[in-house]
C-alpha cells in the first residue's frame, strides 16, 4: 500500500514532531513529496522514507480570484463568509464603537473608508462579482483557465502509478492545493485533504476543487462540510487534527483543586489571534479580584496567541502581578503556532483555571481536563471582539453547543466563575467533547491508514 505525502507548505511541526509520519512509515509506503528545506527536516529524523523535493510553484493570480469570486457567490451559505467578507472590506475596528469621543468616530470613519477604497481598487474584479449575475459568469470564465493551469503546472512531479491515495495537508486551503486536487483527477490517484486547523470548511475558503476525500476534525465540522462545501458524507473523515496528535494518551487532570500543594491559584489567560482588546480585560479582572476574597491567594499568567495580530487602544501594560508567557516572539502566522511538547502541556495543566478566547487553544484546554472559562466579552473596539466572533463564526458557535462549558459575556461573570471555582460552589464538570473533536483513536495516522487499505 503506497501513499504520499505532498507538503506544499512546511506542517513538519504537525505531521514529524507530532509522530504521525513515524507512524504511517512503519505501516505503509510512504513516499513524501515537498519543498526542499522542508525534505531536509525529515530526512534528518532517519524514518527511512522515500523523499522526493519538488520546487515552489508560483501562485496563480486566477486561482486567487477564483477562490475569493467562489467565496463571494456563496456568501449566504455560512455566516464566517459574510464575516470574513467584512473584515477584507472594512478592516477590524468598528465604525461605531462604544464610549467613544467625536475624534475616535472620525478617525473610524476614515479607516474604514481607506480600507474599502483599498480593497475596491485592488480587487476591481472581486467587487463586480457581488453583482451576482456577473459574479456567476466571472466564477465561469475563471474556472475554465482554472482546469486548464491546473492540468498543466504539476507535469513535471513524476508520480508512481502504484501510489492508492495523496494526503495534502492544508491550514488555509493554498491554491496549490487546489489546482493539485484538479491535476491528480486526470489520474488514478485518490486525493484526501487533512484540514490542519479548526475553521478550514466554514470561513476560510469554498473548495473550488472537491477532493475524493477530506480529514476533519470532528462531527461538527463534519455536519459544516456537508452543509456548506456540498460534501458528500461518505468523502468526509472525522479524525482529529494532526497538530493535537500529542494529547492522544495523555492522562488527564484529576478535577480536584490542587490548592492545598501551592500556596497560590493558578489562572491562566489564553489569548485571541484576532484583534480583541485582552490586556484591557485582563487589567479589568485583576481588579476585580484584588476586591474580593481572591486578594493575594492567586497568581495570573498570560499567555498571547502565537500569531496575534494588531489591535486598536489595547492598553499597553499589564498589572506587575500578571506573568507573561510568549514562546515564539517575532513569529506569524501557521509558522508561529507552538509545538505541541511538554512544556507547552505543563503550562495548560499547571493551571487551577484556564480563561481562554474561542480558539484552538480552549479544546487544548477541555482535551487535558483543566476547568476552563471561555471569554465571550465585547470590547466595543473591534469587529472580531471575542462576543462577535463567537457569534459569527460558525465553528465557534460549535463551542455554545457543548453542555456545561462556562461561557462568560462580561468581566463580572468571569469573576463570578473564577470565585465559583476556588471556593468550591460551582465545580467544574468537564464537557463531552465527542462531537468537537475525535480522540478515541491510537493515532491521527490510523485514519488515514484505513481508508488506504479500503481503496
Amino acid at each position: 500500500m503506497k501513499i504520499a505525502l505532498f507538503l506544499f507548505s512546511d506542517y513538519t511541526k504537525s505531521w514529524l514532531d507530532s509522530g504521525i509520519l513515524s507512524e504511517l512509515s512503519s505501516h505503509s509506503e510512504l513516499v513524501i513529496y515537498g519543498h526542499q528545506d522542508v525534505i531536509a527536516k525529515i530526512n534528518k529524523q532517519g524514518l527511512g522514507v522515500e523523499t522526493i523535493a519538488i520546487p515552489e510553484f508560483k501562485k496563480s493570480r486566477s486561482t486567487q480570484h477564483l477562490q475569493m469570486v467562489s467565496l463571494i457567490n456563496r456568501r449566504i451559505i455560512s455566516s464566517s463568509f459574510a464575516f470574513r467578507l467584512r473584515r477584507l472590506m472594512f478592516g477590524d475596528l468598528r465604525l461605531f464603537q462604544k464610549r467613544r469621543t467625536i475624534l475616535v468616530f472620525l478617525f473610524a470613519v476614515f479607516y474604514n473608508f481607506k480600507r474599502l477604497a483599498r480593497f475596491i481598487l485592488n480587487n476591481p474584479i472581486e467587487v463586480i462579482a457581488f453583482f451576482r449575475p456577473f459574479g456567476i459568469l466571472i466564477e465561469c470564465l475563471l474556472r475554465r483557465k482554472f482546469v486548464l493551469l491546473s492540468s498543466k503546472k504539476f507535469q513535471s512531479i513524476s508520480l508512481d502509478d502504484s501510489i492508492k491515495l495523496a494526503i495534502l495537508p492544508s491550514a488555509a486551503i493554498e491554491h496549490q492545493i487546489y489546482e493539485f486536487i484538479e491535476y491528480l483527477k486526470t489520474t488514478t490517484i485518490s486525493s484526501a485533504i487533512c484540514i490542519e486547523n479548526w475553521d478550514n470548511l466554514t470561513s476560510k475558503s469554498i473548495l473550488i476543487s472537491i477532493p475524493d476525500y477530506v480529514f476533519v476534525m470532528g462531527s461538527f465540522c463534519k455536519s459544516h462540510g456537508v452543509a456548506i462545501q456540498g460534501l458528500e458524507e461518505s468523502q468526509i473523515v472525522v479524525a482529529g487534527l494532526p497538530r493535537f496528535n500529542p494529547y492522544r494518551g495523555i492522562p488527564l487532570k484529576s478535577n480536584e483543586s490542587n490548592l492545598l500543594k501551592k500556596s497560590r491559584f493558578r489562572i491562566l489567560y489564553l489569548g485571541f489571534s484576532v484583534p480583541h482588546n485582552e490586556k484591557n480585560l485582563i487589567n479589568e479582572i485583576i481588579k476585580l479580584l484584588d476586591a474580593s476574597e481572591m486578594k493575594d491567594k492567586y497568581e495570573f499568567f498570560y499567555k498571547p496567541h502565537p500569531a496575534r495580530q494588531l489591535r486598536f487602544y489595547e492598553l499597553d501594560k499589564l498589572p506587575p502581578i500578571v506573568h507573561v508567557i510568549d514562546g515564539n516572539p517575532g513569529l506569524s502566522g501557521f509558522s508561529a503556532i507552538p509545538m505541541i511538547d511538554p512544556e507547552h502541556i505543563q503550562n495548560i495543566l499547571d493551571a487551577d483555571v484556564v480563561i481562554s478566547t474561542p480558539t484552538s487553544m480552549a479544546i487544548e484546554t477541555m482535551m487535558l481536563n483543566v476547568p476552563i472559562i471561555v471569554d465571550a466579552t465585547d470590547d466595543g473596539v473591534h469587529r472580531t471582539t471575542a462576543s462577535s466572533s463567537l457569534k459569527e463564526y460558525l465553528h465557534l458557535r460549535d463551542l455554545q453547543r457543548l453542555e456545561r462549558l462556562p461561557i462568560a459575556a462580561s468581566p463580572y461573570e468571569l469573576v463570578d466563575l473564577l470565585l465559583g471555582q476556588f471556593l468550591g460552589y460551582a465545580p467544574y464538570t468537564a464537557p463531552n467533547l465527542e462531537n468537537l473533536i475525535e480522540l478515541k483513536a491510537s493515532n491521527y495516522a490510523s485514519h488515514i491508514l484505513n481508508l488506504a487499505n479500503r481503496l
